[in-house]
């Protein structure tokens, strides 16, 4: 098979010719210092281009992303030409949204969310940036075509809504979590707002991208190591609606499948994403409570695709006998009978020896 024929097959849940691989640039890629240590690895020479400055992710190059045997490219919007990325001499930058990001070791984090601390009132009149700027948009078409025309790739969405991630980055983590319960109409506002702003970048997006696309991204971080992030009782009764939303919106526009990020241990609301139009799960974080691949398979494994799976808390740094069993391990439980992408789950980081990637 080649790539597209390959991934299509496993998104069937069908079994192909070997399991497909992935490599997102911004969801399961490789950090800055791990993808420098790859090329002096190969022996090979790339300008370090980050396409995620929060995660200091690198772009990968395509030699690189072949001799990895990368099953899948990325279509990624563009920033609008009325925005700059500039990072300053203290290691800060600003977001298109306004809000001032620092780096803090390998990472950047949220130091000043523009609507931390602010009124109802003082929310309600903060505009956001316009999500149909026609300049994010230029050359897509023409690129997604070339690219489904000329290579054997399959193509996906580089852009992913989101809900409580847009939120926590606007009002910052703490506020927003307070907002649920404390101030709840600042929580649901914040919320809607992130649903329209996605419906309309879905909307210019996938009417440039959505012929040719074989899956896109929406996701929220819904869980921690031990369990849910938040109730899945609001979740069910908050999230759910808004993205049965966007998800049945974008699907309107494409044929595409749906694949949800979420980190840490969602077990508990995953039959609540299937019944809600996703397609795919990502990065199935294993070593979070109740993720166990062989039980994911077992009870889901007909009605979802597993992306990512592999154990990258707890084995990525180590020799590369122990990696290697890991891999091998997943690959046994998820990819019988198709359904299976392979890659890091989430980004490989810093401390991994090129070797093991």
């Amino acid at each position: 098979m080649n790539a597209r024929e390959r991934v299509r097959t496993t998104l069937s849940h069908k079994e192909p010719d070997r399991v497909p691989v992935d490599n997102n640039p911004v969801l399961s890629g490789m950090h800055e210092i791990a993808y420098k240590n790859l090329l002096k690895y190969l022996n090979l020479e790339d300008e370090i281009r980050i396409c995620d400055p929060v995660q200091r992710l690198a772009q990968v190059k395509e030699e690189v992303m072949n001799i990895l045997g990368v099953d899948i490219r990325y279509i990624f919007p563009k920033y609008p030409t009325n925005y700059k990325y500039l990072e300053n001499p203290d290691g800060t930058f600003k977001d298109e949204f306004g809000t001032v990001y620092k780096k803090v070791g390998y990472y950047a984090d949220i130091k000043i969310p523009i609507l931390r601390g602010k009124s109802f009132n003082e929310i309600k009149a903060y505009k956001f940036p316009d999500p149909q700027d026609k300049s994010r948009f230029i050359g897509l078409e023409e690129k997604s075509k070339e690219l489904y025309k000329n290579t054997e790739f399959s193509l996906w969405s580089g852009y992913g809504p989101s809900i409580m991630y847009m939120a926590w980055c606007l009002r910052g983590i703490e506020d927003f979590m307070m907002d649920i319960y404390s101030e709840p109409k600042i929580a649901k506002y914040l919320m809607d707002k992130a649903v329209d702003w996605g419906l309309k970048f879905s909307e210019s997006l996938y009417n440039e991208i959505g012929q040719v696309i074989d899956v896109f991204w929406v996701g929220d971080d819904l869980g921690v190591q031990n369990g849910p992030l938040i109730s899945p009782i609001y979740f069910r009764k908050e999230l759910m609606p808004r993205f049965k939303k966007i998800i049945g919106f974008i699907k309107s526009k494409t044929k595409a499948k749906c694949a949800f990020h979420s980190c840490g241990s969602i077990y508990c609301v995953l039959n609540d994403l299937i019944n809600i139009g996703v397609d795919v799960i990502h990065p199935v974080q294993t070593n979070a409570k109740d993720n166990y691949t062989d039980r994911l398979k077992a009870e889901f494994g007909d009605r979802i695709v597993f992306h990512g799976g592999t154990n990258n808390q707890g084995v990525f740094h180590k020799d590369i006998h122990t990696l290697t069993m890991d891999t091998l391990m997943r690959i046994k439980d998820l990819a019988p009978g198709g359904g299976y992408i392979f890659s890091s789950g989430h980004n490989i980081q810093a401390n991994m020896p090129p070797e093991n990637i």
